[in-house]
């Protein structure tokens, strides 16, 4: 670190500068003044001559302030050499760089691991306009994944990335590395540290899922559950699989499955017979999550949307954004 080697430099000039001003004071019997002049032309190899007739002490001592300047100057250059030519002076630049886009952040969303699993989670958000902040603990650019805003390098259950990560302001997280233990260590401190972030966590193991519940996570994702369903899905309704996929995947843009938080907005509050959400915004209702949890699939005429309410429709992403837009408070 140059600024920490170049705070010692400066630490023991300043030491060099008062003990020289000290000697010249005891030793020669001179004014302040004069010893301060004495050892900065000194240590500064100005050459202008003695302030005024040095003793045999004196002059040894002034060889001595003479050997501390030149190797005080040579040990800062030398720091200063080795810090531009191991690329610390350009990892330096990068790194308050980082942390100031970091500290403008909000409403991102981070994702821990970079495997199979994590690159397809960071990709899909960026695909939906999203701003994706990636934790990696393999060396990686983030030249090589074009689409993540930023890429840290490190220990995703580390407080210290996290923070970097701006978790305190971030919308979400998913913690996908590969080992469910290091999934789970990341729920627990990324939940301590914003009580509120959604984060989906993925476990391998069906044992793990309470685990993952109890150390915050919002949801967990057991891969091989979820494409094992979906293969049987495909053999047995194809149909209805491929319509999920193009509701889920990034590849048919023109179709999708989203939730809109419902505020208090007369137009949105009441009956569904009387709000016609369908032909207003040319979305279909399709499921309805009850502010105290309750999730209802099976929607009529009088089903009652209430603030608080989340609702889950299927549409263009275009319609979707605009009843999101119009739903809420």
């Amino acid at each position: 670190m140059l600024l920490l080697e170049l705070r010692w430099a400066a630490a023991f000039f300043v030491l060099v500068l008062v003990g020289g001003t000290v000697g010249y004071h005891v030793i020669e019997g001179w004014p302040w003044l004069d010893g301060l002049w004495m050892v900065v032309i000194t240590l500064t190899t100005v050459g202008y001559g003695e302030t005024q007739p040095l003793s045999a002490v004196g002059r040894i001592f002034t060889m001595g302030l003479i050997v501390s300047g030149v190797g005080l100057y040579a040990y800062s250059v030398s720091q200063f050499t080795r810090y531009i030519i191991d690329g610390e002076l350009a990892r330096g630049l990068a790194l308050r760089r980082r942390r100031r886009q970091m500290q403008r952040l909000k409403g991102h969303f981070i994702v821990v691991g970079l495997g199979r699993l994590g690159k397809e989670v960071a990709e899909e958000l960026s695909h939906r306009g999203l701003q994706v902040v990636a934790i990696e603990s393999e060396p990686t650019h983030v030249g090589d994944y074009p689409f993540l805003t930023m890429c840290l390098e490190g220990d995703g259950s580390s407080d210290e990335l996290l923070r970097e990560a701006a978790i305190e302001s971030a919308a979400g997280l998913a913690a996908s590395t590969g080992t469910d233990a290091a999934n789970i260590f990341i729920t627990l401190s990324a939940r301590q540290m914003n009580p509120d972030i959604h984060i989906v966590t993925r476990v391998d193991e069906q044992a793990s899922v309470q685990k993952a519940l109890r150390a915050g996570a919002s949801a967990v994702i057991n891969p091989y559950g979820i494409s094992g369903a979906r293969m049987a899905q495909g053999l047995t309704h194809p149909h209805a699989a491929q319509l999920l996929d193009q509701a889920i995947g990034r590849a048919h843009a023109e179709f999708e499955i989203g939730d809109i938080a419902i505020g208090q907005v007369p137009d949105y509050n009441g009956p569904l017979r009387t709000l016609r959400i369908p032909e207003r915004h040319q979305v279909q209702l399709v499921a309805l999550r009850k502010a105290d949890g309750d999730l209802t699939t099976i929607l009529g005429p009088n089903t009652m949307i209430e603030p608080g309410d989340i609702a889950i429709v299927v549409g263009r992403p275009v319609n979707i954004r605009a009843l999101a837009d119009a739903a809420r408070s």
